[in-house]
């Protein structure tokens, strides 16, 4: 079993080297405010009847009033009507987005994708119905995904991020985290995490120290959970009460 793990681990290793390359990420701030001011007539301009969704960043505005599942009327705005009846997927990577502010009215959606932007704080909680989510390749150090509980598969590379609660995300079958060497501590001890067929957190997270699961032999016989040799699989990982 050990051979095995290792030879699948240096495979999977060589193929994730390239998937950790970040692509050129706007971390400039002014960026987005500057085009914010730009356009401030844009987002203020509405039609019809509200209310409508407030958006910060008009590029992220742009994208969505350009999809006529979202933007049903074929508007200048989203009204929070729409947003609400939309249920499928928003596809924004790669857009040079600084905010998502006004992706909390998008309540109904499943799949969201907004990894490879310039976002610093992201607000998910008021999308509870999220079975699919990548957010990788943004500069933000903290996120919540306790109301989450429906994700099934997570792509968190590549941000600040210090530590990572999962506990609360009990349909997990996929979690890349990779190349996020700020993190220090990851929680997915949940009585569920046995379920999780794909846990990459060994690449570039040269300063993870543990990982709270529910099974310690489980998860290191596992062949496809990799967390590094200077971490370790825990019941507890509150100082002083590693097991």
């Amino acid at each position: 079993m050990k051979n095995q793990k290792f030879l699948v681990h240096i495979s999977l290793t060589l193929l994730l080297i390239s998937s950790c390359v970040q692509e050129h990420i706007i971390n400039d701030v002014s960026f987005g405010e500057e085009n914010l001011i730009e356009e401030e007539h844009y987002l203020n301009y509405s039609i019809g009847d509200g209310p409508f969704v407030n958006f910060e960043d008009v590029t992220f505005k742009k994208i969505l009033l350009s999809d006529f599942e979202i933007n049903t009327n074929k508007d200048n705005e989203i009204s929070i009507q729409e947003a609400t009846l939309f249920d499928g997927n928003i596809d924004v990577s790669r857009k040079g987005i600084w905010s998502l502010v006004g992706i909390e009215n998008f309540v109904n959606i499943e799949s969201l994708n907004c990894g490879n932007n310039s976002i610093k704080t992201l607000d998910l909680t008021k999308n509870i119905h999220l079975t699919s989510l990548g957010c990788g390749n943004n500069p933000f150090n903290k996120i919540d995904l306790t109301k989450n509980s429906n994700i099934k598969h997570l792509d968190i590379r590549t941000t600040n991020l210090v530590t990572l609660d999962l506990s609360k995300n009990v349909n997990l079958i996929t979690v890349r985290a990779m190349c996020n060497n700020k993190l220090k501590f990851v929680n997915v001890k949940n009585n569920y995490n046995t379920n999780i067929l794909i846990f990459f957190f060994d690449y570039l997270n040269d300063n993870l120290e543990c990982v709270q699961v529910d099974n310690v032999n489980f998860s290191e016989s596992t062949t496809n959970w990799f967390i590094g040799s200077k971490a370790t699989y825990s019941l507890d990982c509150s100082y002083g009460s590693r097991n």
